[in-house]
């Protein structure tokens, strides 16, 4: 017995994966007091992360209090509740550790209007924290891959050797700046739409659903008519969380109106089946202002009503923060309505936060379509 504790003792500790924590484009400092920590499935940093971006912070009677674009979150880690400013209750609590208090990643993001990635790099989780002033994630990976190297080799006691042929990594092409974000525009819309375009899926929408929970906003989806492609869970939480669904032709103008009726007859059978509701709201890949007239006819003789985006957020080609900056810069050129147009990618979710914050310091309101909202289309048909 006295052996085997013996051997017990000399065993090695198992190695910890470790996390690291960025602001924007700054890695922190590696220690066990800013590492982020996973409890009960979410991620948590300590308070000071959020105010190195301009999160202000309070402590009275033993509650937290973060504060930014006049929202507030307070947290009470004796009792374990988070209220923000209007009396509303959030969950997951607080945590005390190490020293700190530890809050909830994803709901501060969420209600300041802020946006967060995880990054794996060197074999490590490198978890970034961001305004709209953040490069894209590779371009962070692409800059400050060396130092994160350096960073986890000093905190495991590892020291790197040379090699004796080192190789120039190839030159990457210079990513444009993002736009600033103006803060204090002159003008802004009078109110925005979101909408998404194209099929659902598992892996992205769901995190696309919280951001617009967290930010309680409601939003349209357009589901194109190929049912094939729909998630029904997913389907289901839209309907159930109270967004407006919506369908999507892929319609050229050589297409018969017979064919289109059929297509979107056959979907709202199916979103029946699915939720018990049905819809007249419909838009087209290819913009309705590229159907013929006897096309849109033939759909607003049928009930439905056609829509157009009237700006493309560009969620779907670039980083959360080059969208988010680049439709906010958009906003400032008008003060019409806005119907923002968004996918179903990674970035989506992430751009939602951002967008949501922004519209929220802007006083920016939106809403989802519904049947007896004057269609907006590229055809200036608002039948």
């Amino acid at each position: 017995m006295l052996c085997a504790a013996l051997f017990l003792i000399i065993l090695p500790e198992p190695a910890r994966a470790l996390t690291l924590t960025a602001v924007n484009d700054t890695l922190l400092p590696l220690s066990d007091s800013t590492m982020p920590a996973r409890l009960g499935g979410e991620l948590y940093v300590p308070y000071s992360v959020f105010s190195s971006l301009g999160v202000s912070a309070s402590s009275e009677d033993n509650v937290l209090n973060l504060s930014y674009g006049g929202e507030t979150l307070s947290f009470s880690t004796a009792e374990g509740y988070v209220y923000d400013q209007n009396l509303n209750s959030y969950s997951p609590p607080a945590y005390d550790m190490n020293g700190t208090v530890y809050v909830p990643v994803k709901l501060c993001c969420g209600k300041f209007g802020l946006g967060y990635s995880t990054l794996s790099v060197y074999g490590e989780t490198v978890l970034r924290i961001m305004d709209g002033s953040a490069s894209s994630d590779s371009s962070f990976a692409s800059n400050q891959g060396s130092t994160i190297e350096s960073t986890i080799n000093a905190y495991k006691g590892i020291t790197p050797s040379e090699p004796t042929n080192p190789v120039e990594p190839p030159t990457q092409p210079a990513e444009p700046p993002i736009p600033e974000v103006e803060e204090k525009p002159t003008q802004k819309p009078s109110r925005v739409y979101l909408t998404f375009y194209g099929a659902p899926t598992t892996a992205t929408t769901p995190a696309t659903l919280d951001a617009l929970q967290s930010a309680g906003r409601l939003a349209t989806f357009f589901l194109p008519t190929d049912t094939s492609v729909w998630p029904d869970d997913v389907i289901r939480r839209m309907a159930a969380e109270g967004h407006t669904i919506a369908l999507l032709l892929d319609a050229t103008d050589q297409t018969s109106s017979e064919d289109m009726l059929t297509a979107l007859s056959a979907a709202n059978d199916r979103l029946n089946f699915l939720t018990g509701l049905s819809t007249r709201i419909v838009s087209n890949e290819n913009s309705i202002g590229k159907l013929t007239q006897a096309q849109r006819d033939a759909l607003t003789g049928a009930g439905y009503r056609l829509w157009d985006a009237t700006l493309y957020c560009g969620d779907d080609t670039q980083s959360a923060a080059r969208a988010y900056a680049t439709t906010a810069q958009q906003f400032t050129q008008t003060t019409a309505t806005v119907i923002v147009k968004l996918h179903h990618s990674r970035n989506t979710a992430q751009t939602v936060q951002l967008l949501s914050g922004y519209m929220s310091r802007q006083g920016i309101p939106s809403s989802r379509i519904t049947y007896g909202t004057t269609p907006i289309n590229g055809a200036s048909d608002t039948r």
